[in-house]
Order: structure tokens, then sequence, then C-alpha cells
């Protein structure tokens, strides 16, 4: 995740979570027995009151600016809370590897999507389907296939490891690449339904 909306994240949630304790510890506080040994500053709801009273909130609803305020309000907050999750990265989105040079970089996406298709050129593989999800401090490569009926795992493995992952390593070098590997077979009633 960038640092910067890493940073802005926790900022957020922090000032939320300070709002809602101190709210919290204002009601909880505010009466009872605890209100005796509170500080004379500190404030205090009178016995028997709430926030807000119905004949409060009737004279508040017949002020000229109350629906407009509280529809603009309620829009405004839906659209910052909106606009915050749409900025979230996805956390197997596409993300930037950093190469061997700092200021080279290669798209996850982009090293999925051609480790996949070497691993689809290879000989016994059906199909294949790779993800590299964000890893903080090396890269992970999830590797699915779907093998052909008869065709030899070890073989696959073999050429597997030697062609597409040994390329994906190099293009990563120095730094590691760490493989999580499953391996599928294609039935014969399913190669036959297609």
């Amino acid at each position: 995740m960038n640092p910067m909306r890493n940073a802005v994240n926790r900022t957020l949630l922090a000032l939320t979570g300070a709002a809602l304790l101190a709210g919290g510890g204002w009601l909880g506080l505010g009466g009872g027995a605890v209100a005796d040994r509170l500080p004379g500053w500190w404030p205090r709801p009178e016995d028997g009151t709430v926030l807000l009273d119905r004949a409060r909130l009737a004279e508040l609803r017949g002020a000229d600016w109350w629906t407009p305020v509280v529809v603009a309000g309620t829009a405004a907050a839906l659209l910052l809370c909106l606009t915050w999750l749409l900025a979230q990265p996805r956390r197997d989105g596409d993300r930037r590897l950093p190469l061997a040079g700092p200021p080279l970089t290669l798209r996850s996406r982009a090293l999925a999507d051609a480790v996949a298709h070497r691993a689809e050129a290879t000989p016994g593989v059906t199909r294949a389907h790779v993800r590299l999800p964000a890893g903080r401090k090396r890269s992970r490569a999830r590797v699915r296939l779907l093998l052909e009926p008869g065709a030899a795992p070890g073989r696959v493995l073999e050429r597997l490891t030697h062609g597409p992952l040994d390329e994906a390593r190099a293009a990563l070098a120095p730094h590691p690449l760490r493989t999580h590997l499953r391996m599928g077979v294609r039935s014969r009633r399913e190669r036959r339904t297609r």
C-alpha cells in the first residue's frame, strides 16, 4: 500500500475513533455516581434529560435550514465515505513490483499474465491461472494449473519450474519470489462436453 494512503487511513481512523471515544466518554461519565468525582469544568447533562428531546427536535424540524442541512450533511458524509472506499486498492489488484534498478518497476498483473501464458504453452497444461498477491517483504506467486488427462505432474512441474517460474524469478531478481502451486487434472467427461 502507498505510504501516503496508509498514513491518511490511519489518521482518519484515529480521528474517528477519538471522536467516538470522546462522545462515549462524555455520555458514560456524565451521569450516575461517577459524575460527582468529575472536575467542575466537565460538561454534564442534567438528570433526566436526553441529548435531543422531542420538543427541541420538533423545533429544529420547523426551521427552514434544518432539512437542507441534514440532507447535504448526509450526502457529503456518504460521498466522503465512498471516495475513501474507492481510493483503497484491491488486495490482489495491480501493484508495482520492484526490479533491480531503483526507478524500475513492473506491474504485477503483467507479470502474472506473462507467466500464465507461458505456463499454458507448457505441454500437458490445459489452463493456468496466476495471481501475485501483495506481500510486504517478498513477492508471492499463486499458480493454479489444470492438467490434461495422462499428463505427468512431475514433468510438468519440472518444465514449469525451469521455464516460466525461473523467468519470473529472474525478472524480479534480486528480490525473492515464493511460489505456491496447485495442480488439478481435467476429467475425460469434461473434455467430451466441450
